[in-house]
């Protein structure tokens, strides 16, 4: 057997039975993917799969993901896009590691690297991402962010082929201003030109998940500047919307199941920072029902717990996001952090029961 058949059996098990411990095909498959990365000298199909196991391993799976992907650098193989993707996935889990001098020096020196070998709109990937911007945050550099937020946005011609990635560059600075840096009145043009986004074509496939997205961006500026009326009013079209597709899933109109649970998923999540937990609670357990990633029984148990005071319903929950795989890429084993974090949990962060969810 080799590493791809193994890890394949550990995650059907996995999602068959995941409060089962199946963690020894994990490390079965560990050790045959670290054998075949030497004898093939770090070929890219065998650095991709390193990639998928390793973030089923917790912060330590995080750091090999960094390794793994130094020594791919080093050895010379792969495409453009290939030493793309791993020079932006070793930035990527510095950032989630919040190593965050190393994760500014890394990702610096990738922006120089991508304006010298790629088009602009690589340029915008490379800086898109939500969590990196973090640690710009954290290190003071955010005034360095946006000159290059604004840069590289200005250099990229708008095309069906690249609107994903504007859009998610753009939500990362609407974040930082709203979230971060608590300048409300600069994200009204940027949420703006979010929606003209979005709006150059209606019929786009992927209109519905980013008026959602769009949406929790609303929701945050209006929770800020304390406008319930105008956040009720994007709460009522968002379940409105959610609704709407789940009765056509029903009714075989619509197929995408997952897209109505990340609707159901981002919006809950927006009620859940409100505190509104009853209201997210019915969305939560919607995608449970039909789709059930890790971080939404999280977050699910957060609020039951918030609510309730539910022992074992909640600790069912963080076990299912603890274990699981599905939607679980770098968050498997590493929800100890989040729970330490969150207020919610204040009064059982030095539970033993509790922590021992963590410790399996």
């Amino acid at each position: 057997m080799n590493a791809s058949s193994v890890l394949d059996e550990f995650i059907q098990k996995t999602e068959a039975h995941p409060l089962e411990n199946h963690n020894d095909l994990l490390f079965h498959a560990r050790d045959l993917l670290e054998a075949e990365l030497i004898v093939g000298n770090y070929p890219i199909k065998t650095v991709r799969l390193a990639y998928k196991l390793y973030g089923y391993l917790g912060d330590n799976g995080l750091a090999e993901r960094i390794n793994v992907m130094s020594k791919f650098l080093r050895s010379g193989h792969g495409s453009l896009d290939d030493q793309f993707w791993a020079k932006w996935v070793i930035v990527d889990n510095l950032a989630l590691l919040k190593r965050y001098t190393e994760m500014v020096k890394e990702h610096q020196e990738f922006l120089i690297w991508a304006k010298s070998h790629m088009e602009p709109v690589y340029w915008i990937k490379v800086m898109s991402d939500s969590t990196q911007a973090e640690g710009w945050f954290e290190l003071g550099m955010t005034e360095m962010w946006f000159e290059i937020y604004h840069d590289s946005m200005s250099k990229v011609v708008p095309e069906v082929a690249n609107r994903c990635d504007r859009i998610y560059y753009m939500e990362t600075a609407i974040g930082l201003l709203v979230e971060y840096l608590h300048k409300y009145e600069p994200a009204i043009p940027e949420i703006e030109r979010y929606r003209g986004i979005i709006n150059e074509d209606p019929l786009w496939t992927e209109y519905d998940r980013f008026s959602i997205r769009l949406k929790s961006y609303e929701l945050g500026l209006y929770s800020k500047l304390n406008q319930w009326d105008k956040y009720d009013e994007i709460i009522a079209e968002a379940t409105a919307m959610i609704q709407d597709r789940a009765q056509r899933y029903e009714r075989g109109e619509f197929a995408n199941i997952d897209e109505i649970c990340d609707m159901a998923h981002e919006v809950g999540c927006c009620l859940m920072w409100e505190k509104r937990y009853d209201q997210a609670l019915p969305l939560f357990e919607y995608a449970i029902a039909n789709q059930g990633v890790g971080v939404t029984h999280y977050f699910y148990a957060m609020c039951v717990w918030a609510t309730e005071k539910n022992r074992s319903k909640t600790m069912h929950h963080l076990h299912m996001a603890q274990k699981t795989t599905k939607g679980n890429q770098g968050l498997r084993s590493r929800y100890k952090h989040m729970f330490l974090d969150t207020p919610e949990f204040a009064d059982v962060h030095d539970d033993v029961e509790f922590l021992l969810v963590f410790s399996e």
